[in-house]
C-alpha cells in the first residue's frame, strides 16, 4: 500500500494478510477487523476465529489483515510501550509522546482511519470481489462503518460489536464516565452478594486521591468479555479500599491493566497516531492548545463526570498524547452519514469500555440497522456465546 495515496510512487507499507482456502464460499468473504487502533489482524487469527461460528465458517471466506502500523513489522515506539501499552486512558509521559512522534517521522499523518478504508478497498479489489462483509470489534467496528459510508456499494453487511459511533466520541471521555454508575448499579443488582454502592464508593475513591484513569483502565478491562463481564468482586473491593483495606483493589490494578502488551499485539504508536488523526479536539484550528484545553475543562460538567472527577477528565491518554502530538495530517470523513448496508449491532450490557447509548446513535443514524443488547456481558460480545448465536443468526439469514 502506498503511505500516501496521493505519492504512489512514494513510500509504501507492506501489510500481511491471511485468508481461507474455501476461495468459492457461496457468501462471500468475511472480513475481521481488531480493535485498539493498534491490534494486528494476523496474529490474532487463532484466538478470533473461535469467536465465529462454524455455520459462518462454512458459509464464508475469513479473511484478516494487519492495519497499517500494526503487526510484528508495525510501528514500535518502546518508551510508550512500556508506560501505557494498548490503554485508553492511562496519562502519557511527555518524554514517551515526543520519542514516539520523533520515531515515526514526517509519516505520523497517515494512520488515520480513512487510509485503512482506503487500504481495505484495494484488498476488496485484490481478492477479486464485488462486495464484503465486514465485522469489526470496538476501534474496528468505526473502521467498518466508515467502509460502509464511503463504499456503500461494495458492503454485503455490517457487524458491528462494541461500537464506537462513526462520529467519533469525545476524547475526554466524558460519555464513558457517565456510563459508569448505571453500569456498575446493573451489576451490583445482577450479584446477590453485592449490599454496597459501587458507584458512592468508585465516586469516594477519587476525591481521597486514587487515580481515576488508573480506575477507568481497570474497571474497562474487567468489562472484558474474556475477563470479568459480569463485574462479580468489583464492588466488594471497591468498597473495601474506601474502608481502607486496599489491598485488593492494588491487585486488580495489577491484574486488569494494558501495560506490559508487545507492539505486536498492540502497538501504542499507532494508537496514538491514529486517535490523533481522527479525533477533533478543543484545540483544533486554534493556535494555543493549551489555553483551548483550560476552556473546554472550564466548560465541563461534574454532574455529567460522576463518579469520576474533572481532573480524570483531563488526564486521559487521548487529551494528554494528541495535546503534546505534532500538528498533522487530520482526517477526513464522508459527507454521508447514516450507515446504509444492512447492519447488525451488538452490545454487552456491562461494557465499560464503550457506552451502550453509542450502540443507539448508531442504529439511530443506520437505514437498515438491527441492534441485540445482551445482558450481562461486557465489551466483545462474540466472545460471548449469545453473542455468536446473533451473528450467526443474521449472517446466514
Amino acid at each position: 500500500m502506498p503511505l500516501d495515496r496521493q505519492r504512489p510512487d512514494g513510500p509504501s507499507l507492506d501489510l500481511a494478510v491471511i485468508a481461507a482456502d474455501n476461495v468459492d464460499a457461496p457468501r462471500g468473504v468475511l472480513l475481521l477487523l481488531t480493535g485498539g487502533p493498534g491490534q494486528p489482524g494476523v496474529p490474532l487469527l487463532a484466538s478470533l476465529k473461535r469467536n465465529v461460528h462454524p455455520d459462518v465458517l462454512r458459509e464464508y471466506r475469513l479473511v484478516m489483515l494487519d492495519q497499517r502500523g500494526t503487526g510484528p513489522s508495525g510501528i514500535n515506539c518502546p518508551s510508550l510501550q512500556e508506560t501505557v501499552g494498548g490503554s485508553d486512558f492511562l496519562t502519557p509521559p511527555p518524554a514517551a509522546v515526543d520519542e514516539c512522534a520523533q520515531r515515526i517521522g514526517t509519516g505520523l499523518g497517515y494512520y488515520g482511519t480513512p487510509d485503512t478504508v482506503d487500504d481495505i478497498e484495494q484488498l476488496r479489489q485484490s481478492l477479486k470481489v464485488d462486495s464484503l462483509t465486514l465485522d469489526g470489534t470496538s476501534y474496528g467496528s468505526f473502521t467498518a462503518a466508515q467502509y460502509g459510508l464511503k463504499y456503500p456499494d461494495h458492503v454485503q453487511s455490517l457487524v458491528l460489536d462494541s461500537v464506537v459511533p462513526h462520529e467519533g466520541f469525545d476524547p475526554m471521555g466524558v460519555d464513558l464516565m457517565a456510563a459508569t454508575g448505571p453500569v456498575l448499579k446493573a451489576a451490583c443488582r445482577q450479584d446477590p452478594t453485592c449490599t454496597t454502592d459501587p458507584v458512592a464508593d468508585l465516586a469516594w475513591l477519587v476525591q481521597h486521591g486514587v487515580n481515576g484513569t488508573d480506575l477507568m483502565e481497570t474497571l474497562s478491562i474487567a468489562s472484558l468479555n474474556s475477563v470479568n463481564p459480569t463485574l462479580k468482586g468489583i464492588p466488594a473491593t471497591l468498597h473495601a479500599a474506601r474502608t481502607g483495606d486496599d489491598a485488593g483493589l492494588k491487585e486488580l490494578f495489577q491484574q486488569t491493566t494494558s501495560k506490559g502488551l508487545a507492539y505486536g499485539t498492540l502497538s501504542a504508536g499507532l494508537h496514538m497516531a491514529t486517535l490523533c488523526s481522527d479525533l477533533r479536539f478543543p484545540w483544533s484550528g486554534k493556535p494555543d492548545r493549551e489555553t483551548a484545553l483550560n476552556d473546554a475543562v472550564r466548560r465541563l460538567d461534574p454532574k455529567r463526570l460522576y463518579p469520576y472527577d474533572v481532573a480524570t477528565a483531563r488526564s486521559q491518554l487521548m487529551i494528554q498524547g494528541c495535546l503534546r502530538w505534532p500538528a498533522a495530517r487530520v482526517s477526513t470523513y464522508p459527507a454521508a452519514q447514516q450507515l446504509l448496508p444492512r447492519t447488525l449491532i451488538l452490545h454487552g450490557s456491562n461494557d465499560l469500555f464503550c457506552p451502550l447509548d453509542w450502540s443507539r446513535w448508531e442504529q439511530a443514524h443506520s437505514r437498515d440497522a438491527k441492534l441485540v443488547v445482551i445482558p450481562g456481558s461486557g465489551h466483545s460480545v462474540q466472545r460471548d456465546p449469545r453473542g455468536q448465536e446473533a451473528v450467526r443468526g443474521f449472517l446466514l439469514d
